[in-house]
């Protein structure tokens, strides 16, 4: 199938990273909601190969008239949002597609020791929590937590006979097993009053902890900690604190914005491209249940305080939103008859400056901002700019434009995250176009762990770059800078000293802009060059900063992940730089381990090795 117009507009605008997306039809309705850790090839597949469809999936493409996305962190932040939506939205082809055999639930049963286990069916008593739509994820986060929550992975089976209990079927089984004796379960299978209770105040913890309240487990697991101190049970509550800390590592490493109890509706204005957009995000019971971003129609020229008060007085006080809905904002909005309309009916606002609550405006903003790029890249797909709009800025700098046909810039930009992993990014347009092939990406060497420096991060690119265009011959026409004039002073800077002892060296024209008002910088002139506002050249500048700083921002998160996955491996007990390099060898990377057969992992690690990475969910 031909892909439609409108669907390839869109495509052209979608990354490569973790996404959860929503097709809608004619009607806005949403009929499908997804997610991929590659979005662009999943949400392109639908069209790439119709015959691999099945019905439902051809009758479902055939209705797409729109696609919005999400982005978020890691697989496990698309999986719960996924969830939340599916959950809420109940979109049709969702309900199609994903029968019994695609949904899986954590299943506690109703017993004196219970199981805990993934099953597909709600047909026994007990708990379930609510539907995961990838099986193979419960299968590894229920790994974790019956590792942390101490909770038995055995099949026994238990009989309760009046108020008593006994053994039923051992299934092959000593009793205690071996999971007792390296901690990883009380042994309620030895029927003690104590290790019964053990176990049974192990399972009201996961329940908690699965229900979103990660706090409640670790206040009462601190007490209980130093009930057993106070008694001098030093080794049990040695125990309870290793488990404190296990659990605050998962808990911090799940989604900020699933763990804050409550009904909230989170709400970023900006100003962007010349347009207003309001972003909302709304959470209700500690789950997000909607994401959405609107482009205001702004024909009065009013700033984004003002559109957003517009926006909240509509939301608020004419339609009917629950007044146990709070508002979080960045600031307390400047119309005093607002607020005091929004305290007189008692509706609640609080502005969160750290936290998770402040991790959900970040998320509202960066997710806003996206939706505002993709918005931009549409609208220039239509009036897009050309080799003619590069010559008109080089003429407005004062710059002569080569007569080949070939015209090409450049844009650098930094990025960090407080000072760690710090990255540089090149993104090219050629004749208008950009031109991905010849982006590259740039690992800052000169700075030490921790050491923020943009301009001496600057000067390394571009004596870099200019050592490439001296030795390659492949100097652009222009680079343009992400700064102001320091930023620029320390190109030039750099870009002199590279070719200092080289003769005949005819360096690229440079300049920078500078985010705040869009001012366009030129070496040696004081005052900066503006471009009118909406017009296809400053778009065109805007376009090509604005691809710079997404692939640095990309590549400052993958160096991160890299770290991060690259730690866990040198944090295990006993792996030495062999096995971790034959780790890496057979699997190619941490999270493709347990795709590798056991017999595999057995034939290069001990069996000590082997344990450890069990112990910690990697295999």
């Amino acid at each position: 199938m031909k892909t439609p117009t409108h669907i390839s507009e869109i495509l052209a605008t979608l990354p490569s990273s973790p996404w959860v997306y929503i097709m809608k039809n004619k009607k806005w309705v949403i009929i499908y909601v997804g997610k991929s850790v590659s979005l662009h090839s999943r949400i392109s597949s639908y069209w790439a190969d119709e015959k691999r469809l099945n019905f439902a999936k051809r009758s479902m493409i055939t209705q797409v008239q729109d696609i919005e996305v999400i982005e978020t962190r890691n697989e496990l932040e698309a999986l719960v949002l996924e969830t939340n939506l599916i959950k809420e939205n109940q979109p049709k082809y969702n309900i199609l597609m994903k029968d019994g055999k695609n949904l899986a639930y954590v299943h506690i049963t109703n017993e004196m020791i219970p199981e805990v286990i993934k099953t597909r069916n709600k047909k026994d008593n007990g708990i379930y929590f609510w539907p995961y739509t990838a099986g193979a994820n419960v299968t590894e986060i229920l790994k974790v937590l019956k590792r942390i929550f101490s909770i038995r992975s055995c099949r026994v089976e238990f009989i309760e006979k009046d108020g008593k209990i006994s053994i039923g079927n051992k299934t092959g089984r000593s009793i205690p097993c071996l999971d007792y004796s390296i901690g990883l379960c009380p042994a309620p299978c030895l029927l003690t009053e104590e290790k019964i209770k053990i176990y049974q105040d192990n399972i009201a913890s996961l329940k908690q902890f699965l229900s979103g309240k990660s706090l409640a487990v670790i206040e009462e697991l601190r007490a209980r900690m130093l009930s057993k101190a106070k008694k001098l049970e030093f080794e049990e509550a040695q125990k309870l604190k290793l488990q404190i800390e296990q659990i605050e590592k998962l808990w911090t490493k799940q989604i900020a914005r699933d763990s804050i109890p409550g009904d909230y509706d989170a709400i970023i204005s900006i100003e962007k491209y010349h347009k207003n957009f309001i972003g909302l995000t709304e959470i209700r019971s500690g789950h997000i249940i909607g994401v959405s971003q609107i482009e205001v129609e702004n024909h009065l020229e009013e700033t984004p305080e003002e559109v957003l008060s517009v926006f909240l007085a509509k939301r608020y006080l004419t339609e009917n939103i629950p007044a146990s809905v709070k508002i979080l904002l960045r600031k307390e909005p400047e119309d005093t008859v607002l607020s005091n309309a929004f305290s007189e009916r008692k509706r609640e606002m609080e502005f969160p400056q750290i936290g998770p609550k402040m991790e959900i405006l970040q998320f509202a903003e960066y997710n806003l901002l996206s939706f505002a790029q993709r918005e931009e890249i549409r609208s220039l797909a239509v009036k897009a700019p050309t080799r003619g709009t590069q010559v008109r800025i080089l003429e407005r700098l004062g710059y002569e434009a080569k007569r080949s046909w070939e015209l090409v810039f450049e844009c650098y930009d930094i990025s960090h995250t407080h000072g760690q992993f710090t990255v540089a990014s090149r993104s090219v347009l050629v004749n208008g176009k950009s031109e991905p092939s010849r982006y590259r990406k740039y690992k800052i060497k000169t700075l030490s762990p921790g050491q923020i420096d943009d301009f001496a991060s600057i000067r390394e690119v571009l004596y870099r770059r200019t050592l490439e265009g001296i030795e390659q011959n492949n100097f652009p026409d222009m680079i343009v800078i992400d700064g102001g004039k320091w930023q620029l002073s320390s190109a030039l800077e750099a870009m002199n000293r590279a070719c200092e002892w080289k003769e005949n060296i005819i360096l690229p024209y440079l300049c920078s802009i500078a985010k705040r008002e869009e001012e366009i910088f030129v070496p040696y002139q004081k005052d900066p060059i503006l471009f009118e506002k909406g017009s296809m050249e400053l778009m065109l500048f805007q376009k090509l900063r604005d691809e710079s700083h997404r692939f640095a921002i990309g590549f400052n998160r993958s160096s991160r992940n890299k770290a991060m996955k690259k730690n866990i491996l040198e944090e295990l007990p006993g792996f030495g730089p062999v096995a971790r390099k034959n780790i890496l060898k057979l699997a190619g990377s941490i999270e493709k381990l347990n795709e590798v057969p056991r017999a595999e992992i057995e034939k290069i690690l001990t069996k000590k090795q082997v344990e450890t990475l069990e112990e910690h969910g990697l295999i």
